[in-house]
């Protein structure tokens, strides 16, 4: 049998995230985009650790604080949206 993280013949192999459904994304390549990637691509991480992972994977991978500051540019639903402005407590813009 083998163990986590290995392949059939026993060599290392990259371990997909599971809150990019679509994608085939490790977590280092999450943790680059999110140190060094534009803003569209930290958003687009973000975007999905909000959509798809479990509370805890969440705050492992980023902060409250980065995720307020770059909410205006979330990909979210607008239920979702309005969910995390309240969990975050982010002032909804004033429309005028």
């Amino acid at each position: 049998m083998q163990g986590p993280g290995r392949s059939r013949d026993g060599s290392d192999r990259q371990e997909f995230l599971y809150f990019f459904p679509d994608q085939r994304v490790t977590a280092e390549e999450v943790r680059h985009l999110l140190r060094q990637g534009t803003t569209a691509q930290r958003a687009w991480v973000i975007s999905h650790l909000l959509r798809y992972a479990v509370w805890d994977d969440i705050w492992t991978f980023v902060s409250r604080d980065e995720v307020r500051d770059i909410f205006p540019e979330l990909d979210l639903p607008e239920n979702l949206r309005n969910a995390w402005g309240r969990i975050l407590k982010v002032e909804a813009p004033v429309e005028r």
